[in-house]
């Protein structure tokens, strides 16, 4: 058997007394030849033969990708396999959260800082022969966790104006403050800003939920009871005449 004409894929090759063509191919693509058949009387008969090397299915893992969370370092490495190594990595659609990036090693690492949700991404990983992977993932960000302070409010006194400003941390300011359940003590009233004033009026105790809201919608809420106490009562005269 002998080949006159055309060449096989690299890392293949032809048995000159067997015809067995084998071999692991190296290279993709299409390759056309000629085989020729020799017999003992030196009778010859060839064919025209086109052999087609296809890229091997690439395999991208994990198959999802781990929650990250608003404001916290995240990091996940891709890694592949069914191709030749090494392989490069790139983002052929959708958006990434801003602050997270994928690196050409497929490290998808970074600080979310974009709105909290889902991310539809498409990643493809590129064999050093040029064969490709293809995988599409969902990349959620969730909220973070919004602390509200502090855990209790300060007494307050009936007829007495009270100030109480309540603050919020763990997510991204401003935040904005509201009564979701239950009402203040009469007398006293919640700002958006968060601030509680007013001048109680009433000992009556109060039940109530206050929910902190940060610009990214994240949300938390935090439950108070606050019972206004009576005020110095001073009764005249101290002392009766005689």
């Amino acid at each position: 058997w002998s080949m006159p004409l055309g060449v096989l894929p690299a890392g293949i090759t032809l048995n000159a007394t067997t015809g067995v063509i084998s071999g692991t191919p190296t290279v993709i693509g299409s390759f056309t030849f000629t085989i020729r058949a020799t017999d003992a009387n030196l009778c010859t008969q060839q064919i025209n033969y086109t052999l087609a090397v296809d890229c091997p299915p690439i395999t991208i893992t994990p198959a999802t990708l781990p929650v990250a969370t608003w404001g916290s370092a995240y990091s996940q490495q891709l890694t592949a396999t069914g191709g030749t190594p090494g392989y490069t990595w790139s983002l052929t659609s959708g958006t990434l959260p801003t602050g997270v990036t994928l690196s050409s090693s497929g490290l998808l690492s970074g600080t979310p800082t974009g709105a909290p949700g889902n991310y539809s991404i498409s990643v493809r990983a590129t064999d050093s022969i040029g064969c490709p992977g293809n995988i599409s993932y969902i990349l959620t960000v969730n909220c973070p966790t919004i602390t509200i302070a502090p855990t209790s409010l300060p007494a307050a006194t009936v007829g007495t104006a009270y100030n109480q400003t309540m603050t919020s941390t763990g997510g991204l300011a401003p935040y904005s403050y509201l009564v979701t359940s239950g009402a203040l003590p009469a007398g006293l009233s919640l700002s958006t800003a968060g601030a509680i004033t007013g001048t109680p009026t009433s000992t009556t105790s109060a039940s109530f939920t206050i929910r902190s809201t940060d610009s990214n919608n994240c949300q938390a809420t935090r439950s108070y009871i606050l019972a206004p106490v009576c005020g110095t009562v001073t009764v005249n005269p101290t002392s009766l005449p005689s």
